[in-house]
């Protein structure tokens, strides 16, 4: 039997390795002393085949895991160069690795002989492509290859998938604890696997919350960034001061960053107020801007508080802020509370 694993989701592979693995014996010393793994960017064909070939040892199969042999087949094969041409390796591009026909050839055919007591697995960290896919895909419609695909979930299915995750982890979250982990972690699978061990060992069985998450997890500490420069974007002053200086004098944001980070989100309200007025549906500006589309709401009703003019303004003095600053005509926290003021008087 052959299996390949594949996509960008590492999370996913690893798991996807481990339940094959388990598969292969009840007894996981059996099947760790079954196990043999395989570099596929330098492994032969004959390697390969006496790998499959050995009979298992006190067990009824045995596992062989080649890593990356499929980008390594897929890849074009270096070739010599002729008089007055420039070999590959003087283009200044990272060269293929060696691999020649006959090798390649002699590893397709003997994906046809793996034996039954062999669990060949195929892992490669990209959606793999080219002749030994169309071979996998071939040997799966006959019912002798198995093709795991583990892409990331899109971005706006990634709360779901944090929810079931949760689910699977037997945590509880709240919606806006799974958007905030989409919102601040992003798709980065197994931190935010961690994250929701981590939140369900300190809410001990209860509902975790948006809180919670802000408290525990470190890639929320941005979030009092996003909320200060929503309030910015609604006109909230008061609450926009008061994020203001927790993400300056509790987070400790250096203020050209925090600067970044304003000037990006006027920059966006500035593209969503173009592409309305272009036509362009909420869904499409969704996708063009790479926001959750559930976040689109806020940001319609903050564009929609502002002309043109207004944005443009208020970019001008976020530049004029951060020139402040770069030149020491302003402290940092002067400059800060400068543009605080202009951007909620304008």
């Amino acid at each position: 039997m052959i299996a390949l694993i594949h996509g960008p989701a590492e999370l996913l592979r690893a798991e996807a390795l481990a339940e094959l693995a388990a598969s292969c014996g009840e007894d996981p010393e059996l099947v760790d002393l079954n196990t043999t793994r395989l570099d596929g960017r330098t492994v032969s064909p004959s390697e390969l085949e006496n790998a499959c070939d050995t009979m298992p040892f006190l067990a009824e199969q045995r596992l062989v895991v080649v890593e990356g042999l499929l980008a390594r087949l897929a890849a074009p094969t270096r070739t010599k160069a002729r008089p007055g041409e420039t070999p590959e390796e003087e283009s200044g591009e990272e060269p293929a690795p060696e691999t020649s026909r006959g090798h390649a050839r002699s590893i397709l055919a003997h994906l046809d002989h793996v034996p039954p007591t062999t669990l060949l697995v195929l892992v490669e960290e990209s959606t793999a492509g080219g002749p030994a896919l169309r071979k996998l895909q071939e040997l799966s419609r006959e019912g002798r290859a198995r093709i795991i695909t583990c892409e990331k979930p899109k971005r706006n299915d990634l709360p779901n998938w944090i929810r079931a995750r949760a689910q699977h982890r037997k945590v509880k979250l709240d919606a806006g604890a799974a958007m905030d982990l989409a919102e601040f972690v992003g798709d980065e699978l197994r931190q935010i696997d961690q994250e929701i061990i981590k939140l369900g060992d300190y809410a001990g069985g209860r509902t975790v919350t948006r809180e919670d998450v802000r408290k525990l997890t470190p890639a929320t500490r941005a979030a009092s960034v996003f909320e200060l420069v929503d309030a910015l974007g609604s006109g909230n002053g008061p609450v926009a001061g008061r994020l203001m200086t927790h993400a300056l004098d509790v987070d400790g944001e250096p203020p050209l960053r925090l600067l970044g980070m304003i000037a990006r989100h006027y920059r966006q309200l500035i593209q969503l107020k173009a592409l309305q007025a272009q036509g362009v549906r909420t869904p499409d500006i969704a996708r063009t801007l790479g926001i959750f589309e559930w976040k689109m709401t806020g940001l319609v009703n903050q564009a929609n508080r502002h002309s043109f003019a207004r944005l443009e303004q208020a970019m001008e003095r976020i530049l004029a802020a951060d020139e402040s600053i770069k030149t020491g005509r302003l402290t940092d926290r002067e400059a800060m509370d400068v543009l605080l003021a202009e951007l909620m008087s304008s």
